[in-house]
């Protein structure tokens, strides 16, 4: 340990010996001692300002790239941060957007779906009201009951059906109709699937839509398939009368001002872009169903019950029969009902009264006017319950029961003209029957 102490003694004696520093000014030298701790401490005071000044400029510098590590790690956050920013934002327009495209389709789904329901439910009440004129139309003519007057024993109804039944079973029919909806929702679906992302909700609720398109569907087919069963129906009770169901209906024409309509041509489903099965079928059942109100209409003023509602008796027919009174044959233009004296003789149909009065051969007698060329005849009335333009309805009492005029007996005598011609009038209400009975 000495040793090495005396080594660094002998090195510092060395660099450090006791120095002069001459200086002359104005002749005169002067000069300066330095000794060897002077020149250790000056040495110590001159390497700590250069340590100093070294440490002051590597911290200058290593503060420098730390200040520009830290802007460039700023500038990085910086840029991470934009970008989350703009994913956000791009994932905020996506679900913006599959929100909008989702609610764009559900609101033409419901568009749809509220234009078939405004199409069927106006439908239905259109079909319900017609049943509900058939059916009074029907509790009016069973009031009448049968040929002498019997009630139907097993209620009445609106149509008895007169018709074979259909050669499709229905449920076979129901079934097509439920794969041609199913068919038009596919179609629905495939221009759905084009959303991409949306796809998977979109199909769901279309899904739901088809079912119940498929329901609204067959709800319609079973109004255009009874309205279309009513039109046989009624049309075959016509026939049984021997009048043609085309001559009582207005047949469509351009100058008809029943059919006077407009405006510009607007498709029920437009926000489909595309016509569909449903509303095809629609216009078919609306055109059954305006048939049939037409034929209900025309039924209305359709003599088919008797002019009678109490209990009555069949006394004579239509056509060639031997005359009460001379025995000789005659022809005979109506049927006749007895009846105990001053029974109510009623309408046999909705009509206007065209006479009142006194003929010869019928006595008192009222005819009533009920349209589409019908005409019936009420004679032998002991009195008259009606004038001249009167409206009447369905057993309305236009008279009593009597014996005036060429009669042999209290009864009505009662005939039918259609197009001023006499038609059988006990064909009329045999038809009346069908209307009622089960």
């Amino acid at each position: 340990m000495s040793r090495r102490s005396g080594k660094m003694k002998r090195v510092f004696s060395r660099l450090f010996k006791e120095r002069q520093i001459y200086h002359r000014s104005d002749g005169v030298v002067h000069f300066i001692s330095m000794s060897p701790q002077t020149q250790i401490a000056f040495s110590v005071v001159v390497l700590g300002a250069l340590l100093w000044v070294a440490y002051a400029s590597v911290n200058v510098v290593f503060k420098e790239q730390i200040i520009v590590a830290k802007e460039r790690e700023r500038l990085v956050m910086q840029t991470n941060l934009s970008k989350r920013l703009n994913d956000a934002k791009q994932a905020y327009d996506d679900v913006a957007f599959l929100n909008h495209t989702i609610e764009r389709q559900f609101d033409e789904t419901m568009e749809d779906i509220w234009a078939r329901h405004r199409v069927l439910s106006n439908m239905v009440e259109r079909k319900a009201t017609i049943d509900q004129q058939l059916n009074e139309q029907a509790v009016g003519l069973s009031a009448a009951g049968g040929p002498n007057g019997q009630k139907p024993v097993n209620g009445n109804r609106v149509m008895i059906d007169v018709t074979p039944g259909e050669s499709t079973p229905r449920q076979s029919r129901m079934s097509l109709l439920r794969k041609e909806a199913a068919e038009e929702a596919r179609l629905r679906r495939e221009r759905a699937l084009e959303s991409g992302e949306a796809a998977e909700s979109i199909g769901s609720m279309e899904k739901a839509a088809a079912d119940l398109f498929a329901e609204q569907k067959m709800l319609l087919a079973a109004v255009e398939e009874k309205a279309t069963r009513q039109i046989t129906e009624l049309e075959n009770v016509l026939k049984s009368t021997g009048i043609d169901p085309a001559s009582l209906t207005t047949p469509a024409k351009i100058n008809n001002i029943a059919l006077a309509q407009g405006g510009p041509f607007i498709q029920p489903g437009a926000t489909t872009g595309y016509p569909t099965r449903y509303y095809r079928h629609a216009n078919r059942t609306a055109a059954a169903v305006d048939e049939l109100a037409a034929l209900q209409a025309a039924m209305k003023h359709v003599p088919l019950s008797s002019p009678l509602t109490v209990t009555r008796r069949f006394t004579s027919g239509f056509g060639i029969r031997r005359d009460p009174i001379t025995g000789k044959h005659s022809s005979h233009h109506g049927v006749d009902f007895a009846a105990p004296w001053a029974s109510p003789v009623t309408a046999t149909a909705a009509g206007v009264v065209k006479f009142a009065g006194t003929r010869s051969g019928f006595g008192r007698v009222v005819e009533i006017d009920h349209g589409n060329g019908f005409v019936t005849r009420y004679a032998h009335m002991n009195r008259i319950k009606v004038r001249r333009g009167q409206k009447v309805e369905l057993h309305t009492q236009v008279g009593e029961l009597g014996n005036s005029g060429r009669s042999t007996g209290p009864h009505v005598h009662y005939e039918v003209l259609f197009k001023k011609r006499p038609v059988n009038p006990a064909r009329f209400i045999e038809a009346g029957r069908y209307v009622f009975e089960s």
